[in-house]
């Protein structure tokens, strides 16, 4: 069905909410995490909508190649058009943490390289190039010795932990920044810290931003009754990784528009495919703005 395959990056200029809707808790607002982990994630449908929304809006004039890219809109009830691509569910790669010394570090864990090796295997052959596979570190090791604050410890949040440099933590550290390219300029070989699956699991679970939000009434200037509320975000500087999936366009397509193939040449080569995008909610305060990164 989908003849080719394309993984790419996602870096978080900003704050992030992809919400999951509202639940009975402390965060009334929390984001989309997955199931069986509690990683955060980015829902594929959730992905596929933001860049509807932005090509639509940014390249009105390609209407109709994006009806056959995304398929027809609900609100034409009288056209059939199915997708002609297909998003996966973004993951977490690296996400960052505040750090005693050098402000923060990216953190990442064994599980998270091992699942990205994987999926990266499986998609082999679709995606058509030799892909090169990420080096596997050992537990509580670091790129560089940057964030170590005395005695071979970092400080991560309150927690303290005893890292080592190693050669494996630097190149992957090495490996990644040269995937993010010049997107990212924050020195990512200095900053990479590979903790256990377990330590990750709580960070990212933990350490998520949690903000406070309120309506205030504009006749008495103060808060409306019973609104304020609390939602959750994922972090700036967040990177999150996905797949673009292409097959040929459902039905006869148009001219020169048929193919996989000339899906992804409007993608990639023509640079239709938005390097920024807004993604989730609170658009109008400035929030999930998403750098896209072709690995």
């Amino acid at each position: 069905m989908y003849s080719i395959v394309r993984p790419f990056l996602m870096h978080a200029i900003t704050s992030v909410h992809a919400g999951s809707g509202s639940e009975i808790g402390f965060v009334d607002l929390p984001i989309q995490r997955e199931k069986h982990t509690g990683f955060p994630k980015i829902e594929s449908s959730s992905l596929k909508g933001a860049l509807r929304y932005h090509m639509t809006q940014s390249l009105p004039e390609d209407g109709k190649k994006l009806e056959l890219i995304f398929g027809a809109d609900k609100g034409q009830e009288s056209v059939t058009q199915a997708s002609a691509i297909a998003l996966s569910d973004a993951r977490v790669l690296l996400f960052p943490v505040k750090s005693l010394r050098g402000v923060f570090a990216w953190i990442t864990c064994p599980l998270v390289i091992e699942r990205w090796n994987q999926e990266m295997s499986v998609h082999q052959q679709s995606i058509g190039k030799e892909v090169r596979l990420l080096p596997v570190p050992a537990p509580n090791t670091v790129s560089s010795d940057r964030l170590m604050a005395v005695n071979g410890r970092i400080v991560l949040e309150e927690y303290a932990f005893s890292v080592t440099v190693s050669p494996e933590a630097k190149q992957l550290a090495e490996q990644l920044a040269a995937l993010l390219g010049e997107h990212c300029r924050l020195r990512l070989v200095d900053r990479l810290v590979v903790l256990s699956d377990d330590d990750f699991t709580d960070f990212v679970k933990l350490s998520t931003e949690i903000n406070a939000r309120i309506r205030i009434s504009p006749e008495t200037g103060t808060v409306d009754n019973g609104a304020l509320w609390y939602e959750e975000n994922v972090p700036p500087e967040t990177v999150f990784y996905s797949f673009l999936y292409i097959g040929d366009v459902r039905g006869d397509g148009i001219d020169g528009f048929a193919k996989a193939a000339d899906i992804e040449r409007y993608f990639l080569n023509e640079n239709k495919f938005p390097s920024v995008f807004q993604l989730g909610g609170n658009s109008t305060l400035g929030r999930g703005m998403m750098r896209t990164i072709w690995v």
